[in-house]
């Protein structure tokens, strides 16, 4: 059933890394310049906002745990699928904030200072909601194996 809370959970998981996807990260201030870090790009942020490098692994790591949470709510059918794919949603956000600090590192090596944006909380926020996830399915596993036992 779809209906479940898990499903909630998982929901808000995508949400969280989705919305986390299109806010800034991270802002290296520098005495030349401010950069910016989020999930698509390095830019200066102002008027202009001009793009100073894509950051490819890191989109790619950010949409895939919000799309693969997504379509974890739809595979209620198959219970140990679903909590393979959690499994692999918490490798996702785990490599994501490694890839953060790889380029956060990179970023600031003359860096003065960072400020550390709110939007980087909400992947910890969705690993977390992921795990809740993880815990009831597996408790409807186990229901289920428990009644098909008693049959």
């Amino acid at each position: 059933m779809i209906q479940r809370l898990q499903s909630v959970y998982l929901f808000l998981a995508a949400a969280l890394v989705a919305t986390c996807m299109f806010m800034p990260l991270v802002n290296i201030i520098t005495p030349e310049e401010t950069v910016t870090l989020s999930a698509v790009g390095v830019y200066n942020p102002g008027d202009d906002a001009k793009s100073l490098f894509d950051v490819w692994p890191l989109t790619i790591v950010t949409a895939l745990a919000a799309l693969l949470a997504f379509i974890d709510i739809f595979l209620f059918r198959n219970r140990p699928l679903q909590m393979r794919v959690c499994y692999f949603i918490t490798f996702l956000l785990i490599a994501f904030y490694v890839i953060v600090g790889i380029y956060v590192y990179y970023l600031a090596i003359n860096g003065e200072s960072l400020q550390w944006q709110a939007a980087l909380s909400m992947p910890v926020a969705a690993l977390v909601l992921n795990f809740i996830a993880y815990r009831r399915i597996r408790a409807d596993e186990r229901l289920v194996r428990s009644a098909d036992r008693l049959r």
